[in-house]
């Protein structure tokens, strides 16, 4: 809890577990899987074209253009569930379907998966128009995730004091990873749990967010912790914003602070 105010620095901080997918609890989740698709019995799944994944173009006869993939899944997704649909430009043609080492299966426009594997997969299809040459396959790679846990604890040394206009203060984090293989923290957040009945948070604070990002995650090594700011990721931060009425009510008020974050691995 922050009090903005009082000349001593008063911060209550324990260790938080996070929820990462819309469930209420205290724990952080994170996708842990393979990183390069895996085959039945292990090995990657063949490329494209070899073992006869792919139909040769008679001579003289055109190849069409691939299936345009317009739903997929994310390239990491925790869902136990994913759909893919794609289209054909010229209309009236048929689709073979391919997931992994499977054999090729004739499909509509439109085909789900679930139960997946953890681990990579990948995805083909394929336009078969009657008495036409097979199209070359559209891909789609993706990691099935399963839930992780990670901590987030806060610091309590060295924090600054709060006032109206003041730059925002900086809290330091340290994340822990209690997982036998490393992850990537993709998002951190702070938010405040409950308000002050005379200073409403939404009002009277700016609460910044941690830099980590799906484009600059930070890692985390097996049974290690990393303390932020590190590596570039600035930790969350929080200021008390300089209001145009009278902001007395503020003085003294405690804010309890509350973390989550997303991961991978």
């Amino acid at each position: 809890m922050f009090d903005p105010w009082s000349q001593k620095r008063r911060w209550v901080a324990g260790r938080v577990l996070v929820a990462l997918i819309g469930a209420t609890g205290c724990m952080a989740a994170v996708a842990y899987a393979a990183s390069a698709p895996s085959a039945p019995g292990g090995g990657r799944p063949p490329a494209a074209g070899a073992g006869g994944l792919l139909a040769q173009a008679r001579p003289g006869v055109p190849r069409p253009p691939r299936p345009r993939i317009v739903r997929r899944p994310a390239r990491t997704t925790l869902s136990s569930r994913v759909v893919f649909r794609y289209v054909d430009r010229r209309g009236g043609t048929e689709f073979q379907c391919k997931l992994d080492a499977a054999a090729w299966k004739r499909c509509g426009s439109r085909v789900a998966y679930r139960g997946l594997a953890v681990g990579a997969h990948r995805f083909l299809v394929r336009s078969t128009p009657k008495g036409g040459v097979r199209s070359l396959p559209s891909r789609h790679d993706w990691l099935q995730a399963e839930p992780k846990r990670f901590s987030i604890e806060a610091e309590a040394s060295g924090l600054d004091q709060l006032y109206p206009g003041a730059p925002p203060v900086a809290l330091p984090l340290v994340l822990t990873n209690p997982n036998s293989a490393p992850i990537f923290v993709t998002a951190l957040r702070v938010s405040v749990s409950a308000d002050p009945a005379a200073c409403p948070s939404a009002e009277n604070l700016e609460l910044i967010q941690a830099g980590a990002s799906k484009a600059k995650p930070i890692a985390i090594p097996a049974g290690g912790s990393v303390r932020l700011p590190a590596k570039g990721v600035a930790p969350p931060a929080i200021a008390l914003r300089d209001l145009p009425v009278n902001q007395d009510a503020c003085q003294s008020a405690r804010f309890p602070l509350a973390f989550s974050g997303e991961a991978y691995g």
